[in-house]
């Protein structure tokens, strides 16, 4: 069962960042020069997969073009390792083109650096590595309640996830929750014909305790923490939520918690990109988003994932 969830949500997790407008790389630029933009979470479930875009000017309200003549390269001790595989829109499906290693997959603690080259701008680099994964401890989650308007159903519930911080290191999550349903139809002759597994969107997950070492990430479904005040302790948080679907186009499925053990520059991505989206200006001052791509814009960063899941019934 894991073995099919760690597939999935990685490209999960890229969709909600990639597909509105709000959850696009940021990559503004008030000067005239553009700048490539790379954009890769990577992990040792899956290959290394690069998305190349570029700067563009704040007057620009036009979708995100990403690039399709890039060469992107992976190195290790400055030995290259791999071109990645260019990936065109045509053969992507939803996702936008991007580039993809064919045999390396990620391993946790080596460390890797991406070089990208499109004609017509400098070339950039990043470097960054996994961390291991820090396994989840325990989950308890129960079904609050639940109450039907018109043909929809909201479900409440309670979850608490706890893990144990390994001690004398600096150590950075992401927790995520997730919720999947199966759309299905019921055919003349009465039979239940199942369609793919999709991510319930109407999902909302709070802190139940405000004073938790937790920062609320902007999909409203997943925090970002740091071990800053629990180094080396066992941690359990506390959550509540809420999540609503039709019973008569779906069923219920996993309720999926996936803990990330992400590296510093993961993190600070993440929670810069979150603080800047929470403005809903993004041109406020006094929020930079970080980036570690050397002459251009973006993020190249690992992180390991541990999985529990919770099985849900109509």
């Amino acid at each position: 069962m894991l073995s099919s969830i760690q597939r999935f949500l990685p490209f999960v997790f890229l969709s909600f960042l990639l597909f509105t407008a709000c959850e696009e790389p940021l990559e503004f630029d008030l000067n005239d020069e553009e700048r490539l933009v790379i954009y890769s979470n990577f992990s040792n479930q899956q290959t290394l997969e690069v998305f190349v875009s570029k700067t563009r000017s704040v007057l620009n309200t036009e979708p995100t073009t990403f690039l399709e003549d890039a060469t992107v390269m992976v190195f290790v001790d400055n030995e290259l390792v791999e071109i990645l595989q260019a990936m065109p829109a045509s053969e992507t499906g939803d996702k936008p083109p991007f580039y993809k290693t064919l045999k390396l997959k990620p391993e946790v603690g080596v460390v890797y650096t991406i070089k990208v080259s499109v004609p017509g701008f400098d070339p950039v680099t990043a470097t960054n590595s996994i961390p291991p994964s820090v396994p989840i401890e325990s989950v308890d989650y129960s079904n609050t309640g639940q109450t039907e308007v018109n043909e929809s159903k909201n479900v409440k519930f309670d979850v608490a996830v706890s893990f144990i911080d390994p001690a004398d290191e600096e150590n950075y999550y992401h927790l995520v929750f997730l919720q999947k349903l199966t759309p299905y139809t019921v055919s003349p002759s009465g039979d239940t014909i199942l369609s793919e597994v999709v991510i319930n969107a109407p999902l909302t997950v709070f802190p139940s305790n405000l004073d938790m070492p937790v920062t609320g990430y902007y999909d409203h479904r997943s925090f970002l923490i740091k071990d800053r005040f629990f180094n080396g302790e066992k941690l359990r948080l506390n959550f509540w939520g809420m999540y609503d679907y039709d019973p008569g186009k779906y069923l219920p499925g996993d309720f999926v918690i996936e803990l990330r053990t992400v590296s510093e520059a993961y993190y600070l991505y993440h929670i810069t990109l979150s603080r800047q989206i929470n403005t809903e200006n993004p041109l406020s001052e006094g929020v930079v988003v970080y980036d570690n791509v050397e002459n251009g814009e973006g993020i190249f960063a690992g992180y390991s994932s541990s999985f529990n899941s919770f099985k849900q019934s109509n």
